[in-house]
């Protein structure tokens, strides 16, 4: 096999606000994830006049949003503007809404994670973002390896691991490791060969890098940890050269089983959940000169720790 920030993410939902004939508006959020240590939020709300109408002012320069903090309901950010303005067919205005956190929610401890999904009244759909607790100071001896998971969000579904450090306690330190310093934020699933595994984790996958997919690494080495888990489908496995301690960065997601592999490579961990998504991206177009180049990016948009800590 090639060698080749943190928080719990939820896939951004677009909404649509189009509850006024002739306006089409949605709002997303500029980014899903924001750290607990950021003052603010910034959704990006568009709209888009289909036929001449009078546009709110309070769409154009004001507020109208409910939130929802963890599922529960949270503060209202009503800030309207009185009157209309007429537009013509065509105009499309774009806008930034900063919205300051602490209108929102007081804290997230070191352990928290808290989801806010802002919904534009009247409308079901909304826009989630995840705010996060900044564990890259957190030292590794303080993390429970055995209860604290990985959650990979991707554009095709999110996919949570749990570890084995009863099996391969290195591989798993220096994965938790790496994500929690977002080494394998922006990174893609390079290679996809369905009916075996995905690969990614190479940080010449992430935008402007220089170098060749699946030649990346971290800069060091893990050494084999070779263990008796089976590579059964949604095990996760590290990708490795000919030389059985050359592991770095790069992992897989075996697809189905591969016995071949047993014995082999370091096994880690698996997927309690996600098996729907980790068969969607073994089902995308692939070409290139190996035939398993996906032909449309597979993005890892984050790898977010779940932390336990040691009592």
């Amino acid at each position: 096999m090639m060698m080749k920030s943190l928080a719990l993410v939820l896939p951004l939902l677009t909404a649509s606000l189009a509850s006024q004939a002739g306006i089409e508006v949605t709002l997303k959020a500029a980014s899903e994830v924001v750290m607990a240590t950021a003052k603010t939020a910034e959704l990006v709300l568009t709209c888009t006049v289909t036929q001449k109408t009078d546009v709110p002012l309070t769409l154009l320069s004001g507020m109208k949003i409910k939130t929802t903090v963890n599922g529960q309901p949270g503060p209202s950010l009503i800030e309207e503007v009185s009157g209309t303005v007429s537009l013509s067919p065509g105009t499309k205005i774009e806008r930034r809404i900063s919205v300051e956190l602490s209108r929102v929610f007081p804290v997230t401890d070191s352990e928290g994670m808290t989801r806010i999904s802002f919904e534009w009244v009247g409308n079901e759909a909304a826009a989630v973002v995840s705010i996060v607790p900044d564990l890259t100071q957190v030292e590794m001896s303080q993390f429970d390896l055995t209860h604290t998971k990985v959650q990979l969000v991707t554009n095709y579904g999110d996919m949570l691991i749990k570890f084995y450090p009863d099996k391969a306690p290195k591989h798993v330190a220096n994965f938790i490791k790496l994500a929690k310093d977002g080494f394998y934020d922006g990174t893609r699933f390079h290679r996809v060969i369905p009916g075996f595994m995905i690969q990614g984790g190479c940080p010449n996958t992430k935008e402007g890098a220089t170098g060749t997919p699946g030649t990346g690494s971290p800069g060091y080495t893990v050494e084999a940890e070779f263990n008796d888990t089976r590579h059964v489908k949604g095990v996760l496995s590290m990708a490795r050269s000919s030389d059985p301690n050359s592991a770095g960065c790069q992992f897989f997601i075996v697809h189905a089983p591969a016995q071949h592999l047993d014995g082999q490579y370091t096994a880690f961990g698996e997927l309690v959940t996600g098996m729907d998504t980790l068969d969607k991206i073994a089902a995308v177009a692939v070409g290139g000169a190996q035939g398993s180049t996906p032909l449309e990016p597979v993005h890892v948009k984050a790898a977010i720790v779940q932390p336990v800590f040691n009592k």
